[in-house]
């Protein structure tokens, strides 16, 4: 039987084994799929089996059904692999994408077919952010066989290395002379120490503004630049 994926943005939501003839997405507590959110219709698309393949159709949706970018008026085959829109959300049909838990068990009133997925409100808001956050400038270090990430929307002015001093505190680096600044749309990052040498691009140099891509290296810590995306 055929699978399909639940996305919000690009995050995987959870993955299904599709067992009945007909699935029905929704706000509405009798849909199979129950998305909590504005952007999804209380009775929005079904999946269903036509002949020997799967057609999807838009249930009277305000925000329309999209199959492969295009708004669909009639029901429409899908094969593996396409990807159908509604809201903030994509299911993409008959293939698994990213790493996600299998469907939880039926909630009361959905038809259930091994298993309904009822995303919450606050679940949902709290998914956007993280997407909307993971889409802003930030650093990419690495250090002492480790990695992580520093958001410069969370600090905009931030000292990175291994002292108290230090906001992001790493296993390897400069003690605390590495500053990061980023304001009015742009990042700088600055070199503070006397005689350790900070190189940008395979390039010394004490002060340089950062684009998308530039990596930052200091006395073992390694630092990748990641611009905002529009």
């Amino acid at each position: 039987m055929p699978k399909f994926t639940v996305l919000l943005g690009r995050r995987t939501i959870q993955v299904h084994d599709i067992d009945q003839p007909s699935v029905r997405v929704g706000r509405d507590d009798g849909m199979d799929i129950i998305i909590d959110n504005p952007s999804v219709s209380r009775s929005h698309l079904e999946f269903r089996t036509e002949g020997s393949g799967w057609v999807v159709e838009d249930m009277g949706s305000s925000n329309g059904t999209y199959l492969d970018d295009q708004r669909i008026s009639s029901p429409k085959p899908v094969a593996e692999g396409d990807e159908v829109g509604l809201g903030k959300f994509t299911i993409v049909f008959d293939r698994v994408v990213g790493d996600a838990a299998p469907a939880s068990a039926p909630a009361p009133g959905g038809a259930g077919f091994g298993g309904t997925t009822h995303i919450q409100a606050g679940e949902v808001q709290a998914l956007l952010k993280d997407s909307l956050r993971k889409r802003r400038a930030h650093i990419v270090w690495e250090a002492g066989g480790k990695q992580g990430t520093h958001y410069l929307s969370e600090a905009p002015a931030a000292l990175f290395g291994t002292g108290e001093l230090a906001d992001v505190r790493v296993p390897a680096g400069p003690k605390h002379h590495l500053l990061l600044v980023n304001q009015e749309e742009r990042c700088e990052v600055r070199n503070l120490a006397w005689l350790a040498k900070m190189t940008v691009n395979g390039k010394t140099t004490d002060k340089a503004r950062l684009k998308d891509g530039d990596v930052v290296e200091m006395k073992g810590l390694k630092m990748t630049f990641v611009a905002d995306i529009a």
